[in-house]
């Protein structure tokens, strides 16, 4: 997956350990040609939850410019990986979960399809 650097520094600017901090990406095939912070009606560190209608415009919107949802974005105060939640709602949502640590930055992709699988990510 093809991310813009320009959206990790965004995220290193806007997301603490405090509050998940959670991004729709929407691009062509498999890169990322733009973005929409949502709000984590949680207010969690350690969960996140969207605004149904705020998804569903934020698609909505992203569609009528010929983009689709290429993968949701969000924050861990720990290890980059998928918590059980997290794979619960891979299943309902079978895009890319791409999860960057608050505390190293590291940051990895993920794919439920039969298996969990890492996906590469290329940032350009």
């Amino acid at each position: 997956m093809r991310i813009p650097r320009e959206f990790l520094e965004e995220a290193r600017r806007r997301c603490t350990p405090q509050e998940e901090c959670v991004a729709l990406l929407f691009g062509r095939d498999d890169a990322v040609a733009k973005w929409r912070w949502v709000r984590n009606l949680a207010g969690s560190p350690v969960a996140f939850r969207i605004d149904p209608e705020e998804m569903y415009r934020a698609i909505t919107e992203a569609e009528e410019e010929g983009l689709e949802l290429l993968a949701i974005f969000h924050t861990h105060p720990g290890p980059p990986t998928p918590s059980s939640v997290d794979l619960k709602y891979m299943r309902l949502w079978p895009v890319v979960w791409i999860i960057s640590s608050t505390f190293s930055w590291k940051t990895t992709a993920w794919r439920l399809e039969k298996t969990l699988r890492e996906v590469q990510i290329t940032l350009q």
